[in-house]
């Protein structure tokens, strides 16, 4: 009787020690993969990431927007503001300035949506901050978007650029957008690229945001697109190991940011040798453009709407790509239903047409590589990251099982 009690105590031992080595290894697995996900390209405690915090701080006015130095508030500056906060682990509602905060600015001046950009990056900023899209300033922010701007074949508006942001405001906001993902698909040039309105020469900012367009849309990131998109960007890649807009020009901070997030949402590593021209990458490239106030100039000597260089670079640099998921501890609100999406006539963008601002491109910069896609550019999927932490984790879990299984069984034959 006092064996078998004793015999008892130990299996109850050992089943809670098996229970507790399980919970802590869930926890570690957990932890390696926030804390390599918090660490690419960059962490958000680096020194240069709360640089270039410190100088959109400057940015901030009265009424809690932002704006270039200089400038009165806008819509879009807060909107972008927004989203580079939450990439960089900062609540926008406490980013207070005479008692306001970008979310009230965007709040007041909702009335002041002019195009569907506006409307897509106001679903963005407020999935962002995990406020609701459907419920903001009496609006319903999905609901306008999709019937004053979705056509029935899934464009937005009327170009190619506006339709990447549909499908990425509509993804955030977990609408189906497969038909604007096909529509989408089908603007892609010879060339693997695409242009900002259908029919145009393909660019590098363009291309690299249909991949994050498509890859936030259930795209995997082997598809024949998204590998002739990645082709596209490796064959343009300059010299100084960073991306220019379209043409000849120079390399620059925004370029260099939409394909480090295009990297990103396809598993890559923007610094790996793949991506590695001449010693140096899109991220080394990006990072030389940092001043000594924080922010970043579009090009070494170009300095041109600093703001939206610093919060596109932060984004990029902490490898979060579009859309912006909400911090762990805000709860985005369950979608509602929305009215169905009705065909209507389309209403034009009064947006300018490119993704980022096109500043007067000097000289002629070196021929690009001429380097061919190599295997190490198949894209992983992009789950690659903490998918490995995950292994690690339940590796170490199954060893330490496995060393404790083979000591009770030894501890049963020793009672036996």
């Amino acid at each position: 009787m006092r064996s078998s009690k004793k015999m008892r105590r130990r299996v109850n031992c050992f089943t809670l020690l098996l229970c507790l080595l399980l919970s802590f290894s869930l926890s570690f697995s957990t932890a390696l993969a926030t804390q390599d996900l918090q660490q690419y390209p960059l962490s958000q405690n680096d020194a240069r990431i709360q640089q270039a915090l410190d100088y959109l701080r400057t940015l901030q006015n009265n009424d809690g927007g932002f704006s270039n130095p200089g400038e009165e508030s806008s819509l879009s500056n807060t909107q972008w503001v927004i989203m580079a906060l939450v990439a960089a682990g900062e609540d926008p509602h406490e980013w207070m300035k005479n008692g306001l905060s970008p979310i009230d600015y965007v709040s007041t001046n909702a009335k002041d949506l002019t195009g569907s950009t506006d409307y897509e990056r106001m679903i963005l900023a407020l999935v962002a901050a995990g406020e609701d899209p459907r419920a903001f300033a009496g609006r319903d922010f999905v609901m306008e978007l999709k019937k004053t701007y979705l056509e029935e074949n899934g464009q937005f508006s009327d170009f190619t650029y506006t339709t990447i942001w549909g499908i990425l405001a509509l993804s955030s906001a977990e609408e189906d957008v497969s038909k604007s993902a096909e529509w989408l698909k089908r603007q892609q040039n010879a060339d693997g690229g695409f242009a900002w309105v259908p029919g145009e020469k393909s660019d590098f900012d363009d291309t690299a945001a249909v991949i994050e367009a498509l890859i936030a849309a259930g795209e995997r990131p082997g598809s024949t697109a998204i590998r002739d998109a990645l082709e596209y960007l490796h064959a343009g890649q300059n010299t100084d190991g960073g991306f220019r807009y379209f043409g000849s020009s120079p390399s620059n901070a925004a370029s260099d940011a939409w394909v480090i997030q295009a990297l990103v949402a396809c598993g890559q590593d923007p610094r790996g040798d793949a991506w590695t021209v001449n010693g140096t990458n899109p991220v080394d490239h990006l990072l030389s453009l940092q001043q000594s106030d924080g922010s970043f100039y579009y090009t070494s000597y170009i300095k041109s709407n600093p703001g939206y260089m610093t919060v596109c670079t932060l984004m990029a640099l902490l490898g979060q790509p579009h859309p912006i998921k909400p911090l762990p501890q805000v709860q985005t609100p369950e979608p509602t239903e929305t009215a169905p999406s009705t065909a209507t006539t389309p209403v034009t963008s009064t947006s300018v047409p490119t993704l980022t601002p096109t500043p007067t491109m000097p000289s002629q910069q070196p021929a690009a590589p001429t380097a061919t896609m190599s295997s190490a550019l198949t894209p992983e999927p992009p789950s690659e990251f903490t998918d490995a932490a995950t292994v690690a984790g339940f590796e170490f879990l199954f060893c330490c099982s496995g060393l404790l299984l083979v000591a009770f069984i030894v501890l049963l034959r020793r009672n036996a």
